[in-house]
């Protein structure tokens, strides 16, 4: 793994096409997300759910992972 990637949260699972992870920490909307070997994922298309413990949904096109991380 990359020095520079930071892990941001788990994937929980797949919604309409869609990763859908749980955050450890802050990112921003569009942000790119990396899997854990540092190839890309996508990019994040929606924040949702409570403030202390949002959500992301990624758009992957079908790419999965465990874990999601940025640079």
């Amino acid at each position: 793994m990359s020095n520079s990637l930071k892990k941001v949260g788990n994937v929980l699972g797949v919604r309409e096409g869609k990763l859908i992870a749980k955050l450890d920490r802050e990112v921003q909307l569009s942000t790119r997300i990396f899997g854990k070997d540092g190839k890309p994922l996508g990019k994040i298309s929606r924040l949702f759910g409570p403030v202390k413990a949002p959500y992301i949904a990624i758009d992957s096109k079908g790419v999965m992972a465990k874990e999601v991380y940025v640079r």
